[in-house]
């Protein structure tokens, strides 16, 4: 028989605080007093004001009242540009991206608006470009609002905010009569792509944030550059269950080495080659994948015929934390990547991760001491696999230092300060005089 079990997610969501605050300028102001009041008293006498003057005073209120309306209405786009921002109010930002589907770069935006100050950032509102491309279930997710639009919405953002966050969309023929304030880029991933997006781009662009040096080399040439490492937030990865417990109701026995995987099912990711590394393996070793996407169905058929009855598939994106407990050990072996997002929460959660050198990698896993460095190659994924099923002290002590990186430079509150912080001192290069 073959064995292949769905599980939307074992977690209940906790109770989310509301992060968002009220736009600045939103407030009413104050109306004008007519001649011979006092502010706030009652039962005053117009004394000798004339009926045209009462009129006159009507038609100044009436104006106010509409005015404020208005105020009330844009919220923060009305906002007087005077160069800089007043103290009293953060800067404002809108982030613009083609898409808000289940992926790293959306998940980055999630994570980041959780933990930006409001005092010092606040996000007005996301756009998306491609309206094919937008989840419902995400855009719920967000504490901020969601619009779908193209040339006019992103001219419109760029005339209301202080900053333009963008990434995945090319702005200089929309923007190249309505520049932003300030624009800064986002390079989340190393494929080419990103880099013919920037240059789509550079007429606008003031800064790019690149999520690794590696992605910064390869595609951040030509504009001035910050790297700022993808951070996660742990609410995601909370437990429900005792790890034996999950595992067992996976179809995983006590003996079993679970390999595991979570993400998208896309091409980049050759998840395909986890599948070719377990059927190496000897038949206690089982895979567990964890995720979404195009590659399913083609995943599914390939699992079905080389581990029959030696695999579990489950589709979650949030509260992930029973399915890492249930893993002995996390394989991504993408063909590109910018930051990885999962490698970092496996970390967090004390996994061993198995990874290929791209994106982030470099930088951040040392070979067999936070971490084992494999090739796209089924072969070295197998015995990579097999050298921590072999050596378990040294796999748990792998997983322990892979863990401490984590905790101390893979939090998106880390991530949310760098940028509160670069945001604030572009602005202050850019618009100080």
């Amino acid at each position: 028989m073959i064995f292949c079990r769905s599980i939307s997610r074992f977690n209940v969501e906790p109770e989310r605080k509301d992060m968002s605050v009220a736009p600045y300028g939103s407030a009413r102001p104050q109306r004008a007093v007519p001649n011979g009041l006092t502010p706030g008293v009652v039962g005053q006498s117009f004394g000798e004001q004339s009926l045209e003057a009462l009129a006159l005073e009507a038609q100044s209120l009436e104006a106010q009242s509409l005015e404020a309306q208005s105020i009330e209405a844009q919220g923060s786009a009305a906002i007087l540009y005077s160069g800089s921002p007043p103290a009293e109010r953060p800067l404002t930002v809108i982030h613009v991206g083609p898409c808000l589907v289940r992926g790293g770069a959306e998940q980055w935006l999630v994570d980041l608006l959780r933990f930006l100050d409001p005092k010092k950032i606040r996000v007005l509102r996301a756009i998306a470009t491609e309206a094919s491309l937008t989840d419902a279930n995400l855009t719920a997710d967000l504490p901020i609002p969601v619009e779908v639009g193209r040339a006019e919405s992103v001219q419109r953002a760029a005339r209301e905010c202080d900053i333009l966050v963008s990434w995945g969309v090319g702005l200089n023929d929309w923007l190249k009569d309505c520049r932003p304030r300030l624009s800064v880029a986002l390079a989340h991933g190393e494929g080419p792509w990103t880099g013919i997006v920037l240059k789509d781009s550079d007429q606008v662009i003031d800064h790019v944030v690149a999520v690794s040096p590696s992605v910064k080399d390869r595609c951040c040439n030509g504009f001035q550059t910050s790297v700022i490492y993808n951070g996660v937030d742990c609410s995601r990865l909370g437990r429900t269950r005792p790890r034996q417990a999950v595992r067992a109701s996976l179809g995983f026995g006590p003996g079993d080495f679970v390999m595991g995987y979570v993400g998208r099912y896309s091409v980049e990711k050759h998840v395909s080659i986890l599948v070719d590394a377990a059927a190496l393996l000897p038949a206690h070793f089982k895979l567990l994948l964890v995720g979404w996407g195009a590659q399913r169905l083609p995943l599914l058929e390939h699992a079905n015929a080389l581990i029959p009855g030696r695999y579990a598939m489950a589709t979650g994106w949030t509260y992930l934390g029973d399915y890492y407990a249930a893993m002995d050990a996390f394989c991504l072996v993408s063909e590109t990547e910018g930051g990885p997002l999962v490698m970092i929460e496996a970390m967090h959660c004390g996994r061993p991760v198995v990874v290929t050198s791209v994106g982030s990698v470099p930088e951040i896993i040392k070979d067999r001491i936070n971490g084992v460095v494999v090739t796209r190659d089924p072969l070295s994924v197998a015995a990579a696999v097999m050298q921590l099923a072999r050596h378990p002290e040294w796999a748990r002590g792998m997983a322990a230092e892979g863990k401490a990186y984590a905790e101390e430079h893979g939090n998106a509150r880390r991530m949310a300060v760098e940028y509160e912080n670069l945001f604030q001192r572009l602005w202050r290069e850019k618009h100080a005089t």
